[in-house]
């Protein structure tokens, strides 16, 4: 069976954002192909609605649909977790990972996007460093408290960005996607 992610990157982020190049080379272990993408928006704003990010994480899903692949995740960091959680929404893949994800920066809660990822319907897949200030691990048990579809993985002692816990946080999303994308 032939399994893809597309790789999202965080905000202003490109398709060499290093915690994607180092997921890719996890996944390929896996025989899972991969495709980072960057969003056409990087270095302006965000599209209004997210129209433009949306379109391009669909572009890339569509373009490994048209090669043949039966098993598509969609894998974001940050903001790119964000834009995978509104198209995992509206479309489910058969995967979602989102790895630090910004649900509830301080001062600024975003219930558009508690409620998208509440209504997840494909297996979904949140890691998150336990001091993330922009995404509360707490935030995120309530809300998996209340969908069986949504696996947490809290990463000791990390931030937003993971530092040292990015290697263990790029582990668990492969192993996991190599199992729920069989």
């Amino acid at each position: 069976m032939k399994r893809a992610a597309v790789l999202a990157p965080g905000y202003g982020g490109t398709a060499e954002q290093p915690i994607r190049r180092k997921l890719a080379a996890a996944l390929d272990g896996f025989g899972i192909a991969s495709r980072a993408i960057t969003f056409r928006t990087r270095g302006s704003r965000p599209s209004k609605d997210y129209v433009s990010e949306l379109e391009d994480l669909s572009a890339a899903r569509d373009a490994f649909r048209a090669a043949g692949y039966e098993r598509i995740a969609l894998v974001g960091r940050s903001f790119g977790g964000r834009m995978s959680a509104f198209l995992a929404e509206r479309e489910a893949p058969d995967a979602l990972v989102v790895l630090g994800h910004p649900i509830s920066p301080p001062k600024r809660p975003r219930p558009r996007d508690e409620a998208a990822l509440g209504a997840m319907t494909c297996p979904t897949l949140v890691i998150q460093g336990e001091k993330d200030q922009l995404g509360p691990f707490a935030v995120l048990e309530r809300i998996a408290a209340n969908n069986p579809r949504i696996d947490l993985v809290r990463i000791a002692g990390a931030g937003h960005d993971f530092g040292a816990g990015e290697p263990e946080a790029v582990a668990a999303a492969a192993r996991w996607l190599d199992s729920v994308l069989r």
